[in-house]
């Protein structure tokens, strides 16, 4: 018996069949996983208003069964005029609303406050919609308060005052490190505010505490938050306190203001902050009161305030990021740390630090740095600055076998190591002759002899590196004289 053969159309409506499974396989997975998350919900609008799809964590939020408003128009369902629809301004204006604060009141009569990311959706140049990314704000709200409450239980169990550093910490024999040591000492003497500009990754907290450690106010408590870090609507309720009943789960709780007392207050990434919030800060700097938020009553307070920027103050200024009265305000003197580039005398002292560091944590001993890999080091432009040198260290520390005392290159990250084929680094050759043909095999046995230094006398990864075969390595070896008998591992 035969089997029948599937005519044309059958086969069709089979891959049609499959495809459909497929499609709705596919959209399951997606709407599953948008629902998995926990601390952010997910909400989808069409360019009418129609609700799409919610993730079911505002069932929690707003007391509303899913089922019971897909299909709805948002406008109802949240009884929100368009002006006050943060969908509907995005599709209408048609550009992305970040960090922007949305109150309103639950199915069950609960006020809801969220902080949203909105995007419209679209097709070509149309708008057919729009999705946003909502989070809770009193949920963040709690999780920064447990933070910065375990920061104070920790500071006042080991009885200190909030700092790790002090000026004996900071690492930099050469003259430009030195003279920013120098600077920053005088200010430690000084009550005026103090403004620390560098790029990321240059040591501006480092800064900051040690001009706290070396100050009157040594003994009181060191304050530091990243503006960049935190909504700019609970970053106000951070820096000035609540009275109970200011927002949704509000309660009576002092501000940074307060908690620094008579100490240092560091306002790092300064320059992040909303320019609204910004204006409230500059009174409270102008007056040395503040008031917490739903209060009336205004609170002294007298905390130093140092704070910190990544980007050029007057570019912030020139595109109205920074208001120019609020920065002269904070940059009394102002202390600039020099990026890692611009103290290249620093690079080898730093790198020996950190490999010292790194022996002990990791269990390595490496008490010496080749020629090629300092040659590497000193040539990177290290955008990330010390930061950047850290990592690098604890990557190659990582590379190193218990037995190595020497750092290779092939330890260094492959980033570093791509830079370096890329740009030939190489000692600088002086031909020893006239002679094109003895010139020709200088070069040639300077190329194989580092390259044969960088991976440790290490045949298979020598070749590796230079695109040959093992047989071509050898024979080159042998016509150059390169007599390495007594070095080479061959595996």
């Amino acid at each position: 018996m035969t089997k029948s053969k599937l005519s044309k159309s059958q086969i069709d409506l089979n891959e049609t069949e499959v495809s459909r499974k497929n499609a709705s396989t596919n959209y399951d997975l997606l709407i599953n996983s948008l629902d998995c998350l926990e601390d952010c919900y997910i909400s989808i609008v069409d360019v009418t208003g129609k609700i799409i799809f919610l993730s079911k964590g505002f069932e929690d939020v707003d007391g509303y069964k899913i089922s019971d408003v897909i299909g709805k128009n948002v406008l109802d369902v949240y009884k929100l005029g368009k002006e006050n629809s943060v969908h509907v301004i995005a599709m209408i204006e048609k550009r992305v609303l970040k960090n922007t604060n949305l109150r309103y009141t639950s199915a069950q009569g609960k006020p809801v406050d969220l902080l949203m990311d909105i995007y419209p959706i679209f097709s070509g140049e149309e708008v057919i919609g729009s999705f946003a990314v909502s989070r809770d704000t009193n949920k963040i709200q709690a999780l920064t308060d447990i933070i910065f409450q375990l920061k104070k239980e920790l500071s006042e169990k080991n009885n200190t005052n909030g700092t790790q550093f002090s000026f004996d910490d900071i690492i930099g024999s050469g003259q430009a490190m030195q003279s920013v040591i120098n600077t920053a000492k005088k200010m430690a003497r000084s009550e005026s505010r103090i403004m620390i500009l560098g790029e990321t990754g240059t040591g501006k907290e480092l800064f900051a505490q040690s001009i706290h450690n070396a100050s009157s106010r040594a003994k009181e408590p060191f304050i530091a938050v990243n503006c960049s870090a935190i909504p700019d609507n609970l970053l106000e309720s951070i820096l000035f306190g609540t009275n109970k009943g200011a927002f949704t789960g509000a309660e009576n709780k002092p501000g940074l203001f307060e908690e620094a007392k008579n100490g240092t207050l560091f306002l790092d990434e300064i320059n992040s902050m909303n320019i609204v919030l910004q204006s409230k800060l500059l009174r409270a700097l102008e007056t040395n009161r503040i008031r917490r938020l739903g209060s009336n009553k205004e609170i002294p307070v007298n905390p130093r305030i140092i704070s910190a920027m990544n980007i050029n103050p007057e570019e912030a200024i020139e595109t109205e990021k920074l208001r120019s009265d609020f920065y002269y305000r904070l940059a009394v003197i102002t202390l600039k740390c020099p990026p890692l580039r611009e103290r290249k005398e620093d690079i080898l002292t730093l790198s020996k630090y950190y490999i010292t560091r790194y022996n002990k944590i990791l269990g390595k001993k490496i008490d010496e740095i080749s020629e090629e890999v300092t040659q590497i080091l000193v040539s990177h432009n290290w955008p990330g600055n010390v930061r950047e040198l850290s990592h690098c260290i604890e990557h190659a520390i990582n590379m190193v076998d218990t037995t190595d005392t020497c750092l290779l290159v092939q330890h260094l990250p492959s980033f570093l190591l791509d830079k370096t084929l890329k740009n030939n680094i190489l000692p600088i050759i002086v031909p020893k002759t006239n002679d094109y043909k003895q010139t020709m095999q200088q070069v040639e046995k300077e190329i194989l002899t580092h390259a044969l230094k960088r991976n440790n006398c290490n045949i298979n990864q020598t070749a590796k590196e230079l695109d040959l075969s093992r047989q071509c390595l050898f024979y080159k070896l042998k016509r150059l004289d390169i007599d390495i008998q007594h070095e080479v591992h061959i595996e």
